[in-house]
């Protein structure tokens, strides 16, 4: 939208710019506010552990890594739900 605006503005028509700028400002804010929430919504993690999934995959083995990552953070924490819900974890932790 940046560029439209930019396109905008040098061909005389400012208002079109100024509307598009403020029409990208309002949509990055949104995007900012309401994205995580959506994202930590539908997957059931919280979005930073997603973001430390995708950081984590992609060094370790790159590009292909950050679409790995987070999925492998959704088999564990499916897993360990199911060990959870089946009391595994409390009789492990319980014992002495």
């Amino acid at each position: 939208m940046l560029p439209w605006a930019v396109i905008c503005a040098t061909r005389g028509n400012l208002h079109l710019a100024i509307a598009l700028a403020i029409l990208f400002v309002i949509i990055s804010v949104v995007r900012q506010l309401l994205e995580p929430k959506v994202v930590s919504n539908q997957i059931g993690i919280h979005p930073i552990f997603t973001l430390v999934a995708m950081y984590t995959g992609f060094k370790a083995i790159g590009i292909f890594g950050m679409l790995i990552g987070p999925i492998v953070i959704i088999i564990l924490k499916s897993i360990f739900e199911t060990l959870i819900d089946k009391g595994i974890v409390k009789t492990i932790l319980d014992k002495k």
